[in-house]
């Protein structure tokens, strides 16, 4: 049961009270019960009708009396601005929402939320998919061109000589003139292990010997036709001997502690320190950066590097087989997902970033909240605006009326028993000689 249907029962109850009261005092006018009851119905009744006639004339006009009744639907558009007003500028409030805002934990709802989701996996997965729709969409003779629009004034300005220093130095700490050493070694081994170089050292040495031969005369010729008769000069042993001593060089310099491994790295460091100091080599590079930078042909070889990473971006991944881009992305992704885990000054300040972000929208764009209310409550016909009033306040309303009719009773009874045991047998004894006085 609703409280507007217990407000109605109530009156009708008063009402009905009222009627039975009424007529047994018509019969029994002397009797104290009656008419004790009969003056409490009429005052609760009188208390009921008029909170009934004021609570109706909020939304409507009660029995069609036209006189400031109606409130709402009459002042339509200062009660919308008022709501609207009170929920922009009271119960939302930028201050309100900022200090609610501060306190929520978005760094560690956004980290949690990543980590549930695979954490570097996901994160990985995101940026690979990212990159390829966007390698879908490029052509890589476009992108090159703007690319080189873009590094272009940016590279001419780059000094390339002092960074050669701490670029050799960074390779250095990293161990990457180490590895570049070894696949050099590696490299050269290979070769030198193959028949072509065996070959190639023999005609070397047939060269030289008929260089000796020829410009020694005809006692030299003599000379070695005799040790070659007798087997003392063997070019093909000598070619076997040098390709042997050659790989075993190779496999010396293969080793990080050989003197020869030792001093080849200490000879390219030399050679780079003192190359990053020498004005003439400072002045070649910069010369040969302009040229590369001004001819086509950087362009072209921006074209053919961007697409190859196009290409291996669009090329399918899966979590069994990834692809070079994913190879190549992950462990960076990795690398930084733990230091953001682990940071707390930088989970702080992506805390505070969020929070201000949000705060600098809400603020430029708190109008927003009052002008939604207007739009909403605009839409609703006076009827619909009555109803959404009634659904939020009606109780308390329907709660004046059942108190109206209780406290028009309470306040007859008052009366009732002021009258009969003060008003009539003290207070009217003592006014009658009084008034009797004054001449009529």
């Amino acid at each position: 049961m609703n409280y507007k249907r217990k407000a109605n029962i109530t009156l009708a109850a008063v009402f009905g009270l009222f009627l039975v009261a009424a007529l047994l005092e018509h019969f029994n006018p002397n009797i104290f019960g009656i008419r004790l009851i009969y003056f409490v119905s009429e005052a609760a009744l009188v208390g009921g009708i008029a909170d009934w006639f004021a609570v109706t004339a909020i939304f409507k006009k009660p029995l069609g009396w036209g006189y400031h009744t109606a409130l709402i639907p009459r002042n339509r558009e200062k009660v919308i601005e008022a709501v609207a007003s009170m929920v922009q500028k009271e119960l939302l409030r930028v201050d309100v929402i900022r200090k609610k805002i501060e306190g929520i934990p978005f760094s560690d709802a956004l980290l949690n939320y990543v980590e549930k989701q695979g954490g570097s996996v996901y994160l990985t997965d995101k940026l690979v998919a990212y990159i390829r729709r966007y390698a879908e969409k490029q052509e890589s003779d476009q992108l090159a061109e703007k690319l080189a629009e873009f590094l272009r004034p940016k590279a001419k300005a780059w000094k390339l000589t002092p960074k050669v220093q701490a670029a050799s130095g960074w390779a250095l700490k990293h161990g990457y003139i180490d590895q570049g050493l070894d696949r050099l070694a590696e490299g050269l081994w290979d070769k030198a292990s193959e028949g072509e170089t065996r070959e190639v050292i023999f005609r070397y040495l047939e060269e030289i010997k008929e260089e000796k031969v020829s410009n020694g005369g005809s006692i030299l010729r003599t000379l070695m036709g005799f040790v070659e008769m007798s087997d003392g000069l063997n070019l093909e042993d000598a070619a076997d001997a040098l390709q042997v001593e050659l790989l075993l060089t190779l496999r010396n310099l293969q080793d990080h502690k050989h003197p020869l491994r030792v001093n080849l790295k200490e000879t390219l460091l030399n050679s780079l320190a003192r190359l990053s100091f020498d004005p003439g080599f400072a002045a070649q590079v910069e010369l040969l950066k302009n040229d590369v930078l001004d001819d086509a042909l950087f362009e072209r070889l921006l074209e053919s590097f961007l697409q190859t990473a196009l290409e291996l971006a669009a090329s399918p991944s899966t979590p069994l087989e990834p692809n070079a881009l994913y190879q190549a992305v992950y462990p960076y992704v990795e690398k930084y997902w733990v230091n953001v885990q682990e940071n707390m000054v930088l989970q702080e300040t992506m805390n505070s970033f969020i929070t201000d972000t949000l705060c600098r929208v809400i603020q430029n764009e708190h109008d927003m909240i009052g002008n939604m209310v207007r739009e909403t409550l605009a839409a609703y016909t006076d009827q619909d605006l009555n109803q959404f009033i009634e659904e939020k306040a009606g109780n308390d309303l329907q709660w004046i009326r059942i108190n109206g009719s209780m406290i028009g009773g309470i306040v007859g009874l008052i009366l009732f028993l002021f009258l009969d045991f003060v008003y009539a047998p003290i207070i009217m004894p003592v006014l009658v000689p009084v008034i009797a006085q004054f001449p009529h």
